[in-house]
């Protein structure tokens, strides 16, 4: 795969900014009134004292891949497209999710404000960079997105349990933390070598999301009177499921080898 060097080493860098200097300050400026903040969702405290700090972790984490990544685009390394996905998937999980906790507690969803550069980052690393086709783009976007409503499940289940201690959140938590990491890996392989056995993995990591997924969120809906996020991954899971059993359409859309 050809690689533009100079412009993935200056994106991974600007990248790799946005990220140490983005979490930096949104954490200090919105910590606290996090915490203190009333929230409408039961376990959203939890997710807000606990998972904002290690979201934002994460994100430095995936500044570390993108740093990394950068002096390899510089010094002309194969390694280093591969480090930047890491660190794009790192990245995009870590500015989402801690939006919509903020939300619920009637508090601005200021981390979409490194999301949206991300998401744009994204595009145009894969597409100048990565030189990979659109279909693989897009596909990648679609698990990806999926991978973080799985995680997004995982972590409100665990927050429940804390809070509220309903046994459905016992019995699924678990699976939803097996369909993320599934889902993690399928868009792993399509962003840099796919193969023909991620199919099944992401079926089994949708499927999976299914099965606990349709269940928790009937049952929290019901709850609460209105549409429950966390119907969120197993609608994401559903639509790959549906993508991925179409004949041919993985091997057409990625060119993948066995």
């Amino acid at each position: 795969m050809k690689k533009n060097n100079v412009l993935g080493g200056i994106m991974a860098l600007i990248a790799a900014i946005i990220g140490i200097v983005g979490h930096f300050v949104l954490f200090f400026q919105w910590y606290v009134a996090g915490m203190s903040a009333e929230s409408a969702e039961p376990g959203c405290e939890i997710l807000l004292k606990y998972i904002h700090p290690g979201l934002g972790d994460v994100g430095f984490l995936a500044s570390a891949f993108f740093l990394v990544s950068a002096y390899g685009f510089f010094v002309k390394k194969n390694w280093a497209y591969t480090l930047s996905v890491i660190g794009i998937i790192l990245a995009l999980l870590a500015s989402f999710f801690i939006n919509i906790p903020f939300m619920a507690a009637s508090l601005p969803p200021v981390y979409f404000m490194l999301f949206f550069p991300y998401i744009l980052f994204y595009f145009v690393f894969l597409w100048k960079v990565g030189e990979i086709p659109w279909s693989r783009i897009l596909l990648g976007m679609g698990t990806g997105i999926t991978y973080i409503f799985c995680f997004m499940n995982g972590v409100s289940s665990t927050s429940r349990i804390i809070t509220v201690g309903t046994p459905i959140f016992y019995l699924v938590v678990s699976l939803h933390w097996v369909a993320m990491i599934g889902w993690a890996i399928v868009t792993f392989g399509i962003l840099t070598k796919p193969k023909n056995w991620m199919v099944p993995v992401g079926l089994l990591a949708g499927v999976t999301e299914l099965i606990v997924g349709i269940p928790l969120a009937v049952i929290t809906a019901q709850e609460l009177g209105r549409f429950s996020l966390f119907a969120l991954a197993p609608i994401a899971s559903l639509a790959m499921v549906f993508i991925l059993v179409i004949p041919n359409l993985w091997q057409k859309w990625t060119n993948a080898v066995d």
